[in-house]
């Protein structure tokens, strides 16, 4: 039976490549919800995530994995990968810089994996301040948008997709602080019977949206738990 309360569980994850320890003995459930997953460069977070969708094996050359990542509570060494990847999205900055390959209707088309009248999604579009960035029309080429207006075209496409949990690796660290607000208001509006998991470096500017707060150092975890419990004990 799926689990919706815990989305994601990770028993005892433990992962090394080429000998060096990368996660050590991680135990720990998200929440649906918003996860903040806060850690510095080389905590291991990229590595935590990617675990859940099964891409590790993608990155390393001599990869061991030990434990067990459960999705809805079933083992994903089980389960097919376009179907972990149906439910769990992943998105890093590598994905972002990808998206300068296309134009608007070449992203859609390719997304959606349907051919897409721009005035079906206009009303959204505008909404999202994607509309007035298409001065060629859906030709217009991603390479002209900002990395914030990237990340507002993903969030239309996830939500036509509807993917239950989307992972976000350090993607929206280098955002200034007014594009931040608008995208964060967007996640909660869509987080009802969705996990995000944000990962970053700059905990502050993600804690007050936290339902839970993973704190990761030198692939162990440092703190689990309510981001008030946290805040008070400092």
């Amino acid at each position: 039976m799926e689990n919706r309360r815990f989305p994601i569980k990770l028993d005892h994850l433990s992962v090394s490549n080429s000998g060096k320890v990368i996660l050590d003995n991680i135990t720990l459930s998200f929440v649906e919800g918003i996860n903040v997953l806060y850690g510095p460069r080389g905590s291991g977070k990229s590595t935590l995530l990617r675990s859940v969708v099964k891409l590790n094996n993608e990155i390393f050359d001599e990869l061991v994995e030990d434990g067990t990542v459960y999705l809805f509570g079933e083992d994903v060494r089980d389960l097919e990968d376009t179907y972990v990847r149906r439910k769990a999205l992943y998105l890093d900055t590598s994905f972002i810089d990808a998206m300068n390959h296309y134009n608007f209707d070449e992203f859609l088309s390719l997304s959606l994996k349907r051919k897409v009248a721009l005035d079906e999604f206009s009303a959204k579009l505008d909404d999202l301040g994607i509309l007035k960035k298409l001065f060629m029309g859906q030709k217009t080429p991603l390479s002209f948008f900002s990395p914030a207006e990237k990340i507002s075209l993903l969030l239309f496409i996830l939500e036509q997709k509807k993917p239950e949990i989307i992972l976000m690796d350090c993607l929206l660290d280098h955002l200034d602080d007014e594009n931040l607000e608008r995208i964060i208001e967007t996640f909660l509006d869509m987080k009802k019977d969705r996990t995000f998991v944000i990962s970053t470096r700059i905990l502050q500017r993600f804690l007050y949206i936290a339902d839970l707060l993973v704190i990761l150092n030198s692939g162990r975890i440092n703190y689990a738990g309510s981001p008030r419990d946290f805040v008070l004990k400092l």
